[in-house]
């Protein structure tokens, strides 16, 4: 029997319905979402679980979006090292081309010149004359003062032969048949002989026009490399310079040439040479009128002079103040030609190829002299100094800064072949650049090599608006950095533009660009091509584009000493971050995965109990409504 409701089961009713109501919206919800509830706490203690998941899947989230960037600039500084590679690989095909040439013979005579005597008819010689080295020499049946005697002679066999046996020096001719062969410009001057009838000369000493071909091609291709490696080692990547360093918002290389005629007029060959040394080529120091005093040029013959400031020292600057701490115990070595400390690091200021001064009582004959540096230690404990500036004796000491007689100082200053920009000066015959060749050991002066047009013997009073800079490609920072690529794993990013593997690009380079190695002079107006100079330069620039390319562990104390160690780096560090990157893939995977399988509902199984709960609600309103409806007169 029915009773009729009271409150309490009309407050019951309604309980249960909102029960059933809520089932339903949540079922509807997962139906809908395929999440399990709505927010953190509808899943109880699965909750910290969540949120403990979804922390680590933001934080390797993060590692992948970072490492997306760092994947861009690894790639970008491996494209641009291929190219590196391949355009010097290039270069350095033009220079076996190149070197491969015989510039020391061309057709028909590349060594001096030739005489041909094809005349038999002897007596036509007699009372000809012939210049050699400035003496003239003349043709006769007998001996005498710069007499050639060729009165037994009966071909042009033996007149050749007469002026070998007799000229001074003759031991540099040679004969062959009727023909003499004579070096460079041995033969000059007016020589009567040259008009004798059956008399015939080899070409003068020029280049050919394959040669000067060949060589200017290589110095076009040489300036090309050079502009191209400028662009590479300026790559700009996400408004950062990847070639940049520690300074990524500055870019690392400054090339001032737009094209070879700029720059050969800058490097001409002869007053300014390309550097060829790598101190000298990355120098930044820089001198004021307040840092030198008054200026006074003299020229010393040439296109050589010096540059005194009048204040003493003025071109020296502290590297090392030795004593117990900095120093300690110091040995000069003269048959090792070394310079070694007992404290590590102590010489870790100087760099290989500075021009280092030694003063102070204690150096003792070592002191008071200028050295070049040829290399420092890992440690920084021993400097080996170049053979051109031997240790004077063999000598240990410990300095004493306490006593003034026994004070050991270590100074640097501009690295011999360094270019010195000299801005400012109000006078324009004065020259614009000058390259150091020396500086005196008290370091007032500096030796240098300029436009001797340029160099007048005057002195030049201090003033605010000029300065002596040190010409320098090199601007950008050579500070390494680190990217974190995941919680326990980074990146080091050493790779700067002013490493030695490119260093030694721009100097092989520079020294083939620079002007005075191809020349289409007359030999009889004047003009020669330094056979030596050209070679040298091929053949050293040869040297550099293979050490630059693969250095054979002989650098091993550099870092990055060629483009087979950087782009084994880049190789390395391109490795690492693929197979990071992999591994944050496969964790960012099997995240979600977890957070789905605990968020996460079958929405099938949820639409079908959303039903249900559908239809118990509507029963459970239909029992309601006609519970509600039974009234006491219908329960009498």
């Amino acid at each position: 029997m029915v009773r009729v409701p009271t409150y309490n089961t009309y407050m019951n009713m309604i309980s249960q319905n909102m029960s059933i109501k809520s089932q339903l919206d949540l079922y509807s919800y997962q139906a809908m979402s395929g999440l399990k509830a709505p927010n953190y706490s509808g899943y109880g203690m699965q909750a910290h679980t969540i949120v403990s998941l979804e922390a680590m899947l933001g934080v390797t989230q993060n590692f992948m979006d970072s490492n997306d960037v760092v994947k861009v600039e690894l790639d970008a500084m491996s494209t641009a090292m291929d190219s590196v590679q391949k355009t010097l690989q290039d270069f350095k095909s033009a220079l076996i081309n190149a070197s491969g040439m015989d510039l020391t013979k061309t057709s028909p005579d590349y060594t001096g010149g030739q005489i041909t005597f094809g005349n038999d008819n002897v007596a036509d010689y007699i009372g000809t004359t012939i210049n050699i080295n400035g003496t003239t020499y003349t043709f006769a049946d007998t001996d005498g003062p710069n007499q050639i005697n060729i009165g037994t002679a009966t071909s042009g066999a033996d007149v050749a032969n007469a002026v070998k046996n007799t000229v001074a020096g003759g031991a540099d001719f040679t004969v062959e048949g009727n023909t003499l062969s004579f070096p460079l410009y041995t033969v000059d001057g007016p020589s009567t002989v040259l008009d004798v009838d059956g008399v015939t000369t080899g070409e003068p000493h020029t280049m050919s026009e394959d040669q000067y071909n060949t060589l200017k091609t290589l110095q076009n291709q040489a300036f090309s490399t050079l502009k191209m490696l400028v662009d590479a080692l300026n790559t700009n990547i996400n408004g950062k310079y990847i070639f940049g360093g520690g300074e990524s918002n500055e870019a690392p290389i400054s090339f001032p040439f737009s094209n070879l005629d700029e720059f050969q007029s800058y490097y001409d060959g002869v007053n300014i040479t390309y550097p060829t040394n790598p101190a000298a080529n990355q120098c930044d120091r820089v001198l004021t009128g307040e840092d030198t005093g008054d200026l006074t040029l003299q020229s010393t013959g040439g296109n050589t002079g010096t540059i005194t400031a009048a204040n003493g020292g003025a071109f020296l600057q502290e590297a090392v103040n030795a004593n117990s701490q900095t120093t300690g115990t110091l040995t000069f070595s003269a048959d090792k030609n070394t310079i070694n400390a007992t404290q590590y690091g102590a010489f870790s200021t100087i760099s290989a190829g500075d021009t280092l001064v030694i003063n102070g009582d204690g150096a003792e004959g070592n002191g008071g002299k200028v050295y070049v540096v040829k290399s420092v230690s890992a440690d920084g404990k021993t400097i080996t100094l170049d053979d051109s500036t031997p240790i004077a004796e063999d000598v240990t000491l410990t300095p004493d800064n306490t006593n003034p007689d026994a004070t050991v100082n270590f100074s640097t200053s501009y690295p011999i072949g360094t270019v010195i920009n000299m801005e400012g000066f109000k006078d324009n015959n004065l020259p614009t650049h000058v390259q150091v060749t020396g500086v005196s050991a008290d370091g007032s002066t500096l030796m240098v090599t300029a436009d001797p047009s340029r160099f007048p013997d005057t002195t030049i009073a201090v003033d605010k608006d000029w300065s002596l800079e040190a010409n320098s490609y090199y601007v950008g920072g050579s500070l390494d950095s680190e990217k974190i690529i995941s919680d326990n794993q980074s990146l080091t990013f050493d790779i700067n533009g002013g490493d030695p593997a490119f260093e030694k690009m721009f100097r092989a380079l520079g020294m083939i660009a620079q002007g005075n190695i191809v020349s289409t002079g007359n030999v009889l107006e004047g003009d020669t091509v330094d056979i030596d100079t050209t070679l040298n330069r091929v053949e050293e620039a040869m040297d550099l584009v293979q050490s630059a390319i693969y250095s054979s562990g002989v650098d091993s104390t550099e870092v990055n000493p060629d483009i087979y160690t950087v782009l084994a780096k880049l190789n390395s560090n391109t490795v690492v971050l693929n197979t990071v990157q992999e591994n944050q893939t496969a964790v960012k995977t099997n995240l979600e995965n977890s957070i789905y399988n605990v968020k996460n509902v079958d929405q099938t199984e949820a639409a079908v109990k959303a039903l249900m709960a559908a239809n118990n609600l509507n029963a459970s309103y239909a029992c309601m409504q006609q519970i509600i409806n039974v009234s006491l007169l219908n329960y009498l």
